[in-house]
């Protein structure tokens, strides 16, 4: 059950990921008892590698090849459903190096064990408690990374006028946060991480269709699936925080010159310090710590605001773009 890929080029990550767990112990996706992929399971599995995003299913790979080489290093037997003895030691292991890509491994774990029908390991109490040290060492539960909510939204795009020396910055950097909150984008989509670095996820103007009532932005961690992720934004009932009304603005004085998307007067990208120097001078405006806020901070607002309106949660990690963990707080 695997998509040969052309003579000359390796298998997409999500295939080679499939081709390693088959040759697993009694792993066979058909079996009536666990998950059955139903009379077309080519069509099935090419719909599941959609579901998911190129570097998704390649650290997804990487962190199975991880597994399978910790647990033949230390003599443990190969079956399914991964005992927790395995899990807590790969991850005793893993986070001697970086905590962040262990979680990640950890996550492909937890995702191969559900879709064959298994047990999620990660739900054992003693494992559960590893995984949050681990998130506390990288900062996703620490309380000094605070999400940014719609009223902190509210208040920054106010205090822009104050911070911004010129009022293309101030529509630029409106753009911007406005953008990154409702379309749940990273910093790696908005602004370039050093201006003379090439960056293939960094937005460009044409991947933006604006129209009346209604903004399309196509993504270039375009699923391995020829199709591009597209983020579809509507007209806001308040004007004050409409990303549409905001990109309207902003594209109105940018220069339509073909290139990033989001760029100074002069022509010049916007930068990661760049973007982070305006959004912590408004945060000291406004009377909030700028150390409790993070870059990671809007697409965390947008995840933490969709849970607390009620949204179910496949629609969150839909929005998010991120199958592997939810944000849950009160």
């Amino acid at each position: 059950m695997s998509r040969s890929a052309p003579a000359g080029t390796a298998a997409a990550p999500f295939w080679e990921m499939l081709a390693l767990l088959a040759r697993e112990p009694g792993r066979e996706f058909s079996c009536p008892q666990k998950h059955s992929l139903g009379s077309w399971p080519l069509k099935t599995l090419s719909l599941l590698e959609c579901s998911g995003d190129s570097r998704l299913w390649q650290a997804y790979l990487e962190g199975l090849k991880k597994f399978l080489v910790f647990r033949k290093s230390m003599g443990m037997p190969a079956v399914w459903p991964i005992p927790e003895e395995q899990v807590r030691g790969f991850l005793a292991m893993e986070s001697l190096y970086s905590s962040s890509k262990t979680l990640m491994y950890v996550a492909a774990l937890s995702y191969l064990s559900k879709l064959t029908g298994n047990p999620d390991p990660l739900v054992d109490p003693i494992t559960h408690c590893m995984m949050v040290g681990l998130k506390h060492q990288v900062g996703i539960l620490r309380d000094k990374y605070l999400p940014i909510t719609i009223e902190v939204l509210r208040s920054l795009l106010g205090a822009l006028e104050s911070v911004c020396k010129t009022h293309y910055e101030c529509l630029l950097f409106r753009a911007l946060f406005t953008v990154a909150f409702f379309g749940a984008l990273r910093i790696g989509e908005m602004v370039a991480k050093h201006r003379d670095v090439q960056q293939p996820e960094l937005l460009y103007l044409s991947d933006l269709q604006l129209m009346e009532r209604r903004v399309v932005i196509c993504l270039h961690n375009s699923p391995v699936a020829q199709e591009r992720h597209v983020i579809s934004l509507g007209l806001s009932g308040e004007p004050w925080v409409c990303p549409v009304l905001a990109l309207r603005s902003y594209v109105t004085v940018r220069s339509q010159l073909e290139g990033p998307l989001f760029m100074h007067s002069d022509d010049r990208t916007v930068t990661k310090r760049e973007f982070l120097t305006v959004f912590r001078w408004a945060l000291r405006l406004l009377g909030l710590c700028p150390e409790q806020y993070g870059v990671h901070s809007f697409w965390l607002g947008t995840a933490v605001t969709a849970a607390r309106c009620g949204y179910p949660r496949e629609d969150i990690t839909r929005l998010a773009r991120w199958p592997c963990v939810i944000p849950e707080r009160s």
